[in-house]
């Protein structure tokens, strides 16, 4: 009998919270009382939710580094990118900058402030100890936990999200009233902007030229000589100006509906305007992430059935750690800029090392909208066990000056982060364990990597790594693993938000039926005056009237970046109506053969990072591409 008046009373207590939170029209900002049963599901500061093994080495706090390799001997081993290496599928550079913008919309972990793990150089290594001093570190801070956790078996360290986990575009508006605030005019509804459409500037009237407002939403900006830059939903807008292209472009598209809805509802006040503008953008978020971001990646999307209030829309750990950040794989070495008609921007393309937290990177070729349309020609980098140098080596500054390696930060996040092995993790989530690594690929070289990375012990392959070695499934960009967490992850965020659009009732028929219509490419042609792009904007697709008269008469048209260059890193950008190998050759005006390569070519801009030889003369040399009777040339000057 008292079981049963627990169960009626629970019920009743169900029931009048869900009555009270109907009248709730909008997401809160961070995201309390999305669901009832559980009000702090998916709220900025709630704990990343328990699941999978726990794999401190003192099943507490302490990092799960006893027995595992240096993770900047890992990188060196593994994950050297010196060549092309593209998606087979020709998905295009816009596949990674979604996936890291809506990152940056769901998960945020700040770093601890005093406690460190740092990644200790091997002695010798080319970028960061060339003179062998043995001393040198790749500095990391560890994440930031909850202080009320750490302290037992029982009770083990545990993370927060800093962010609300919902796609609900609090990478445009914010996860807090302060920097929400901050971001509005409080006039029609809409979004502070800067001239040219931009967003707005750190400053006290959102303008570049006007003082720095002391009282703006912080940035993230390790570039200490960088006084004034953008301001966002999310603190890492800056990052590089394709991201900042796509948070430019959801402003836009806010303030874009804030007109509509204001023409059809003139009697609605700011607020209105604004939150419901503000729900319509979420929501094509959504709609883009589920119907053609995630199928365009190789994920069957399970049909949507409604709210489920019991599923925990929080990250989990591993997904956040290890298998989200695949997408570090697939970046490319250069950003190419073009105009409405397809040609290259007098500018030129921008190396990604120079665009970090870069905002100049934006105004010198007057806005977002050249990334946009050059971007879309450019096919992503393949998902594998290998990345370019400017994350690996240049990541925000060249090595001994801020340059850090994002493949051995990884790893060591994943230790540090508790995360058991890969194996184990295979287990957590119902997948049969490797007993050999001939069984993890089927490339025997990466095998053989591996088992020489790892000392031949399968047991201890780190997550994030052996997550990329895995053979992709069919058709899809991730192997098995990768692709089991990533789905349960966006199952979960789907399924637990009481506000996705589909699910919300103070949504129209006909407003859920157009969110559900929206693609990517039909909110860049209603912001902006880009025309050229395709439909199917994942998918790489070159403009071909882009071959101009100072390519004209090479069968093969391509850039060299930086040219002239003083160092030994460059950057081939080269255009394809189709698919080759090319054999790629560097030499000097005698003739001689600097280096010789080889790469795949596929349709749209690929992009080719080379290192010259460390004695290389200063000089003019030849770079040429050649594919069965086809040739281009240019030439390169090395200071």
């Amino acid at each position: 009998m008292k079981n049963f008046t627990k169960i009626l009373l629970a019920g009743v207590i169900l029931f009048l919270a869900s009555q009270n939170l109907q009248a709730q029209e909008y997401r809160t900002l961070d995201g309390v009382n999305n669901n009832p049963l559980h009000p702090t599901y998916g709220a900025a500061g709630s704990l990343l939710p328990n699941v999978g093994t726990i794999g401190f080495d003192d099943g507490i706090s302490t990092p799960a580094v006893a027995g595992r390799p240096n993770p900047r001997f890992i990188s060196n081993t593994l994950f050297m990118q010196n060549t092309l290496a593209n998606d087979n599928r020709g998905l295009s550079a816009y596949t990674w900058v979604w996936g890291q913008f809506i990152d940056h919309d769901i998960t945020l972990s700040k770093e601890h402030p005093t406690e460190t793990l740092n990644i200790a150089v091997p002695p010798f290594d080319a970028f960061f100890d060339p003179n062998g001093d043995g001393n040198k570190v790749i500095p990391m801070k560890r994440s930031d936990y909850d202080p009320a956790t750490g302290n037992s078996i029982g009770n083990p360290r545990r993370y927060v999200n800093s962010i609300t986990a919902f796609i609900d575009a609090s990478n445009v508006y914010g996860s807090d009233q302060a920097r929400a605030s901050w971001l509005r005019t409080f006039a029609g509804g809409k979004l502070k902007t800067s001239s040219g459409n931009l967003l707005p500037w750190n400053t006290t009237t959102g303008e570049q030229a006007a003082p720095i407002d002391p009282n703006a939403p912080g940035m993230a900006m390790p570039m200490p000589n960088v006084q004034k830059f953008f301001v966002a939903g999310d603190v890492r807008a800056n990052e590089n100006p394709f991201l900042t292209a796509m948070h430019t472009l959801f402003v836009r598209e806010h303030n874009r509906l804030c007109n509509e809805l204001a023409a059809t509802n003139p009697s609605w006040s700011d607020e209105q305007l604004y939150q419901h503008a503000r729900k319509l953008v979420g929501g094509i978020l959504e709609a883009i992430v589920y119907e053609e971001w995630l199928p365009t990646l190789g994920m069957e999307v399970a049909p949507y059935i409604g709210f489920q209030p019991t599923v925990d829309p929080g990250i989990m750990n591993v997904f956040n750690t290890a298998a989200y950040r695949y997408g570090h794989t697939t970046i490319n070495s250069l950003l190419v800029r073009m105009d409405n008609d397809g040609n290259y921007m007098p500018q030129g393309d921008i190396l990604l090392r120079d665009a970090f937290f870069n905002p100049d990177a934006t105004m010198e070729v007057g806005g977002i909208e050249s990334y946009l349309i050059g971007m879309a020609t450019v096919v992503e980098q393949d998902f594998d066990c290998k990345v370019i140098d400017d994350l690996r080596n240049f990541l925000f500054g060249a090595p001994g000056q801020g340059g850090m390696d994002l493949a051995a930060i990884n790893i060591q996040r994943g230790r540090e982060r508790g995360l058991p092995d890969y194996n184990t993790v295979r287990a957590d989530f119902g997948l049969p364990k490797f007993t050999s690594f001939s069984q993890l690929t089927s490339d025997p070289l990466m095998n053989q990597s591996l088992e020489f990375a790892y000392a031949g012990n399968i047991n201890a392959i780190d997550p994030w790594v052996g997550i990329l070695a895995e053979n992709h499934m069919p058709d899809a960009l991730f192997g098995k693993t990768a692709m089991t967490i990533i789905e349960q992850q966006f199952m979960d965020l789907r399924d637990g938000d009481r506000f996705y659009y589909e699910y919300d009732s103070w949504l129209t028929t006909d407003e859920r039926t157009w969110i559900k219509q929206n693609r990517l490419a039909d909110v860049i042609r209603r912001n902006t005056p880009v025309t050229v792009i395709q439909d199917d904007i994942f998918m790489a697709s070159p403009i071909l009237s882009s071959v101009k008269d100072n390519v004209a008469e090479q069968d093969i048209p391509f850039v060299v970046y930086p040219n002239p260059v003083a160092g030994q890193f460059i950057t081939l950008r080269v255009e394809a109506s189709g698919s080759y190998l090319a054999k790629i050759q560097i030499a000097d005006i005698q003739g001689r053969t600097l280096l010789q390569r080889e790469a795949n070519v596929s349709r749209g801009n690929n992009t080719i990072a080379l290192t010259l030889p460390f004695d290389s003369a200063p000089g003019l040399y030849i770079v040429t591409i050649q594919a069965d009777d086809k040739i281009g040339h240019q030439r390169l000057v090395k200071q």
